[in-house]
């Protein structure tokens, strides 16, 4: 039986501002697997001008993850199998062609929309390290594909070592302008095992990375992501 919304993961983090006491608040993230995450993303798109047509989805190749920090949502990634119908497709098809052709398995990052006041390492490694292993793990692809506005594409490309493939297009779904970014399964599984879960070394790599899980927590975290289903 499948369930509409599960906790994957929880942590609490300390936030960026003191009590009136003058200590630090903590607040309280969890990660969920949600399939009804459409409605905030609708509502955190428009916030910042975008619009966002509505497509049909289907269970068995869209996972959604919703992200609630102190019981409020927050933000919301989901992460696609190529059924033959990727966005990313509709605008970057040579692309897309070229890694169906040589046989590639490719999961799609998309649907994404972030609270701005969401700067915890922490949380953004672990909603980012979750969505991988949803794509590399349960859905096991060797791609991951993204769009993204152009302003925001150096982000991805310095802290999660995406890729950039050609150059901006309209994006006729959103009405604003996108690349679209790649990782390969092997060098995404590469910067796991070696930085994953070792905040010491965040000064050695400026990335998400070291905020990742530790890779023996992956095992785990696969199988909170199947119970249900």
């Amino acid at each position: 039986m499948q369930v509409d919304e599960r906790t994957i993961f929880e942590l609490e983090y300390p936030g960026e501002y003191l009590s009136r006491l003058g200590t630090t608040e903590t607040k309280t993230c969890k990660i969920r697997l949600s399939r009804k995450g459409q409605g905030l993303l609708a509502r955190m798109y428009a916030s910042r001008g975008y619009k966002m047509q509505a497509t049909l989805t289907h269970d068995f190749d869209l996972s959604s993850l919703v992200v609630q920090i102190d019981g409020q949502p927050a933000g919301t990634i989901s992460v696609r199998l190529d059924d033959g119908n990727l966005a990313a497709a509709e605008q970057f098809p040579e692309f897309i062609g070229e890694l169906r052709a040589r046989g590639a398995r490719i999961c799609e990052i998309g649907k994404l929309a972030m609270d701005p006041g969401v700067r915890s390492k922490q949380v953004l490694g672990a909603i980012f390290h979750i969505a991988f292993i949803v794509a590399f793990r349960a859905r096991r692809a060797t791609d991951i594909v993204i769009e993204v506005n152009p302003r925001h594409a150096p982000f991805y490309m310095r802290m999660l070592r995406f890729d950039p493939v050609g150059s901006a297009r309209l994006c006729q779904r959103v009405g604003a302008p996108a690349v679209l970014l790649h990782m390969d399964g092997n060098k995404g599984r590469r910067l796991i095992d070696q930085f994953g879960g070792r905040p010491g070394l965040s000064a050695q790599e400026r990335s998400f990375y070291p905020y990742f899980f530790h890779p023996d927590d992956e095992e785990g975290l696969l199988r909170r992501l199947s119970a249900g289903n």
